[in-house]
């Protein structure tokens, strides 16, 4: 709505008839203008995120403003990790350094006992693993007969040969439709088995279905006794095969991992005894000569 301006300073004359107009439009004009900035003014939201003052110690309620996003409490947070992070190991090192300093003012009999403290328990730990790896490798290494026929069967049974065939339907009555019509006739092979599908969807004339009669027909060739028989097929031995070599190697790694952790650990358990002088090696009476 456009209004007519309005001289908020022209004084009203009550003998003037058209006087309480003019003042009813100078009110309206008054509470426009007031409702103006009233509506232009901001409403005061802050929100505050807390600290720690690092000067105190104490923490402290700080407004955010509008560069205070997201990705600022990121990277805050981040550095924040990495001090932290930055002061353990600080803590760490100093407490390497204190009982590095411990250890050098023993005397050599309890440096021997303290190197033999600290590696047993690790070089024992160590050797049982490798023990056990050892004992796992050789178990199946023995047990490859079982271990091969289990993955050839199941070769055979989860129709993975190449030879075998299937057909899904949905539900008896296209079980019956096929057989009608000569759907279930493949030439050469044999219907061994129709397997329940659970109603999951199977594929009709190019579209799915699912029905909770649905199931899966099962083709071999005809010279082929049962399904079984591909368990002892070159593909299933082979399948079989690339399996057991994959898992025996696998074993092995590991066995290898540990006779190297093994051997890493006795050898850092002799250079630290080496390292310690005997008592006979201090009293000896050689004596180093200075030069002239």
């Amino acid at each position: 709505m456009n209004m007519v301006p309005v001289d908020l300073t022209t004084t009203i004359n009550f003998d003037d008839p058209q006087s309480l107009e003019k003042r009813e439009a100078q009110v309206k004009a008054k509470a426009a203008m007031v409702a103006r900035q009233l509506k232009e003014a901001p409403i005061d939201t802050v929100t505050y995120r807390t600290d720690i003052d690092k000067e105190t110690g104490r923490i402290k309620q700080v407004p955010l403003t509008q560069f205070d996003t997201d990705s600022d409490r990121a990277d805050r947070f981040q550095a924040e990790a990495e001090h932290f992070n930055a002061v353990q190991k600080e803590i760490q090192q100093q407490k390497s350094h204190e009982e590095q300093a411990d250890f050098d003012d023993l005397f050599p009999s309890e440096k021997r006992l303290a190197i033999e403290r600290h590696y047993t328990p690790i070089i024992q730990k160590l050797a049982t693993q490798h023990e056990e790896l050892c004992d796992k490798v050789a178990e199946f290494e023995d047990d490859q007969t079982r271990y091969r026929s289990n993955l050839q069967a199941q070769f055979a049974f989860n129709l993975q040969h190449p030879e075998v065939r299937t057909v899904d339907c949905a539900g008896d009555h296209h079980f019956n439709e096929l057989l009608k019509m000569g759907g279930l006739h493949i030439s050469g092979y044999k219907m061994v088995e129709r397997r329940s599908l659970g109603g999951r969807a199977v594929m009709v004339n190019g579209g799915a279905v699912s029905t909770p009669g649905s199931s899966r027909l099962v083709f071999i060739p005809v010279a082929v006794e049962s399904l079984l028989s591909y368990a002892q097929s070159p593909e299933a031995q082979a399948y079989s095969q690339a399996l057991y070599d994959a898992e025996l190697q696998r074993l092995i790694n590991r066995r290898k991992k540990a006779a190297v952790a093994l051997t890493e650990a006795k050898t850092a358990a002799r250079a630290a005894l080496d390292s310690i002088p005997t008592f006979e090696q201090l009293i000896s009476d050689q004596v180093k000569r200075a030069k002239k």
